[in-house]
């Protein structure tokens, strides 16, 4: 059974997340939406990981008035579970299976059922056994499918609000950023909306990100912008109506005022970020009323945008381009700043237009706050020898304000990755920490590794000196941070074989100063993501993200591929993990990973000498999460024998 499943390599939307993974083609490995069901009514969970002799989570869906009959078959030939009179918006139960395989899971409600499949596997009997490459990165697609059930479990009002609401969120004093943050957490694991506006079928797709993306475009109300002139020498006048189909100044903007117009620069940042991701700019807004209605994704994220720009700060002071909590304030918040930059990276990633003064702008705000030692204030004083109320959780937001400005190396880069560095096993670090409040200053704080993931993947920083973490399993080299945060969340997972776990919450905080166990959840999908921006299209990846496609030299030689990330609406998608496999050829199995660039580029050099030979045509992909590209062929020909010479006596 298990030599079936590792030969089956075609489902598109596999979640490799390990090398020896991807070699070996585990294709169960897959966070699939979509499962088939006869019935849009009765919808079963996506496709599951799951290891033999341990309990895991099988749920489903339904729209039926009762479940007066209802059972659940697991396809191994035990007896069904019988969910008589169960929470219809939350079906679940535990099974163990006993043997590999890849198993057909069915939920009966009345006359409808929906299938979905459960693939175990003996981790004993995977390359390396449980030691392995392969067995560590089950548990990591075990992680993410368990966080992810969790967030379904834990919406408001879950049960009431199924199936028929527009609308989902998850409570807390921010209620808006929160359904931001984790519709978002959904979006980067692969499950969207389709650009051309059809229904959505998906479980996640229908109930989660539809209704998530809802409830963030419901927190948006109007502004009016307009150009904003010169007030000092060298500034220019700067115009914050850009865009296709934007009316000159004055025109309107967006900006998030749900829970409270003081934090809104805040607010209107995180909003942001699920729009930017959501694949589907052209769809039309037809579910929420007021001034959105009507208009698509891509022109509600332009006019959220442009209330961003126009919000920066004026002032010719040590603040000025930088935000604050609320527009057009006059001291630039060393939090605040994360957020929004954040939000410019994805805007930009996603297709919108940035005015290039925001980023000039912003470098004033950066240099105020930025201090000598790496740190970053948390009120930019202006003087990079002082600190002011530094700590952690800021140091990342540094590194994402550097890229945004285009300094991707030099003195400050390396001050503030070393001081991102000092923190990482949770000590003194550098320049003091005011941010307690988590259950440790890096690990365990979900903003502290939020804006590190972020400002390390978005300047391709693999290792840091502090990381302890040995190399291995695998080709995954010593110091590996992302490795690192992916073991402690794995760790770290309170119970995920039970039908109410899958959080990080007990595990992690999220600040000194908002918390919450769905938000926190959210924070570690998103780590566990292959982006720091927004997932590539799909598509585009599929058809020609992989170049050269076709090349020939002779064997012993090297050759490089380059894969390229981009948008739906053409912008190139930096800080994309992305690794390639060599699927079949003479050097079948060896494997890369790279970051992608600003270009959206990553790249993957080898040479000719594998272990099946060195003559033979290789071919190779590249893969993003759970998006796989085109395959290329190398063809590597026989080196031609010299000519014998020979010797008269």
């Amino acid at each position: 059974m298990m030599a079936k499943i590792l030969t089956m390599t075609t489902n598109p939307r596999n979640w490799l997340t390990s090398r020896a993974a991807r070699v070996l083609g585990l294709a169960a490995f897959v966070l699939a939406a979509g499962a088939t069901s006869v019935s849009a009514e009765t919808l079963m969970m996506p496709k599951r990981d799951a290891r033999t002799g341990s309990p895991v989570v099988v749920w489903g869906v339904t729209a039926q008035a009762s479940t007066a009959a209802c059972m659940i078959d697991f396809g191994d030939a035990t007896a069904p579970a019988v969910c008589n009179g169960a929470d219809r918006s939350y079906i679940a139960t535990t099974h163990n299976y006993a043997s590999p395989g890849i198993y057909t899971v069915t939920l009966t409600v009345n006359a409808e059922t929906a299938t979905t499949t459960v693939t175990a596997f003996d981790p004993a009997g995977l390359p390396g056994g449980v030691a392995g490459d392969a067995n560590r990165s089950l548990g990591i697609n075990m992680a993410i499918e368990d966080g992810l059930r969790y967030l379904w479990t834990t919406q408001s009002s879950r049960a009431a609000n199924f199936p028929l609401g527009t609308t989902t969120n998850w409570g807390n004093s921010f209620s808006a950023s929160d359904a931001a943050l984790i519709t978002l957490s959904f979006e980067n694991h692969g499950y969207k909306l389709a650009n051309d506006g059809s229904a959505p079928t998906g479980l996640y797709e229908k109930y989660i990100v539809r209704r998530g993306l809802n409830y963030v475009i419901g927190s948006l109300t109007t502004v009016t912008l307009a150009s904003q002139p010169s007030g000092f020498a060298g500034q220019p006048v700067r115009d914050p109506c850009v865009g296709v189909g934007i009316e000159a100044s004055p025109c309107v903007g967006l900006r998030n005022t749900l829970n409270d117009t003081f934090h809104e620069s805040y607010t209107t940042g995180v909003a942001i970020l699920p729009l930017a991701a959501s694949g589907a700019l052209s769809r039309v807004n037809t579910e929420v009323a007021g001034y959105s209605n009507g208009r698509t994704y891509g022109e509600i994220l332009q006019r959220a945008a442009n209330a961003l720009a126009w919000g920066q700060i004026d002032v010719n002071n040590a603040s000025r381009g930088g935000w604050f909590y609320n527009f057009n304030s006059s001291s630039s918040d060393g939090s605040t700043i994360g957020w929004d930059l954040l939000a410019m990276l994805d805007a930009a990633a996603a297709g919108a237009v940035v005015p290039a003064w925001v980023n000039t702008e912003f470098a004033f705000a950066l240099a105020g706050g930025l201090n000598t030692d790496g740190s970053l204030d948390y009120q930019a004083n202006g003087n990079p020898a002082s600190n002011s109320n530094v700590g952690p959780a800021k140091n990342g937001i540094g590194l994402q304000g550097l890229y945004f400005i285009g300094e991707l190396a030099g003195p400050r880069v390396a001050a503030v990755t070393a001081n991102v560095n000092s923190w990482w096993s949770g000590g003194p670090g550098i320049g003091g920490n005011s941010w307690g409040g988590c259950s440790n200053l890096n690990k365990g704080c979900a903003y502290t590794m939020f804006n590190n993931f972020k400002g390390l993947k978005l300047h391709g920083i693999t290792t840091l000196p502090g990381v302890t973490r040995p190399a291995g399993p695998g080709a995954q080299p010593a110091g590996d941070w992302h490795e690192d945060y992916k073991d402690w969340l794995v760790t770290n997972q309170s119970v995920p074989s039970t039908v109410g776990g899958g959080s990080w919450g007990p595990a992690m905080g999220f600040s000194c100063c908002y918390s919450g166990d769905p938000i926190e959840t959210a924070i570690g999908e998103l780590i566990l993501s292959a982006v720091a921006l927004v997932l590539p299209d799909a598509d585009k990846f599929g058809a020609f993200g992989l170049t050269p496609a076709t090349n020939t030299a002779i064997e012993g030689g090297s050759h490089t591929v380059t894969a390229h990330a981009e948008s739906t609406g053409g912008t190139p998608v930096p800080g994309a993990t992305v690794n390639f496999t060599i699927l079949t050829g003479p050097n079948t199995g060896m494997t890369g990973t790279d970051t992608t660039d600003t270009n959206g580029e990553a790249t993957f050099t080898y040479t000719d000498g594998g272990p099946l030979g060195t003559t033979g045509t290789d071919t190779i992909r590249a893969s993003i999460g759970a998006l796989n590209s085109n395959i290329v062929e190398m063809i590597w020909i026989p080196l031609t024998q010299p000519p014998v010479a020979w010797v008269i006596a």
